[in-house]
């Protein structure tokens, strides 16, 4: 092993400690994003489910299937020890929101198979949140400026650049 190369466990406690894990009412705000405590919560659970989603496309171009499903496996239920916790988790339960997220990585994977961007999925992620009202159509462009910097794309690739 290399000196700089990460374990897949190190690699997953590393990818669940770059995940931002809760949007608070007043962060939105400095983003110009009004929200009740709720929405807030709805709000990062989407944020995370982006995060999550990118996690795992980064853990399927990096890792060696091999490695993928013990990665995986780790970061989920890193995530479910923390719902409630670290990650707020509003009125949905654990499987709920698992069930939900299973939804958003089919819909954002089909978009990465038709070549869109990054920025293109968050845009999709951005749409989801206005058409539940947890935004309003002039706050969206705000919402895809804090995507950008709470779904750190780059870094998740970044980190497991030295599993082995």
């Amino acid at each position: 092993m290399a000196a700089n190369s990460m374990t897949p466990r190190q690699a997953a406690v590393a990818l669940v400690a770059a995940m931002p894990t809760g949007l608070s009412v007043q962060q939105l705000e400095e983003y110009g994003i009004v929200a009740t405590t709720e929405q807030a919560q709805a709000i990062t659970q989407e944020v995370l489910s982006l995060n999550l989603f990118w996690v795992f496309a980064a853990i399927e171009a990096h890792i060696p299937l091999k490695y993928q499903s013990a990665l995986s496996d780790h970061i989920l239920t890193s995530m479910e020890a923390g719902w409630g916790t670290t990650v707020p988790d509003g009125s949905i339960s654990w499987d709920s929101y698992l069930n939900e997220w299973q939804e958003r990585r089919r819909r954002y994977s089909r978009l990465v198979e038709e070549g869109m961007s990054p920025l293109a999925v968050s845009a999709e992620a951005a749409t989801l949140m206005e058409d539940n009202r947890l935004v309003t159509e002039a706050e969206r462009r705000n919402l895809l400026t804090l995507l950008i910097d709470f779904v750190p794309v780059d870094t998740y690739g970044q980190l497991l650049q030295d599993v082995g």
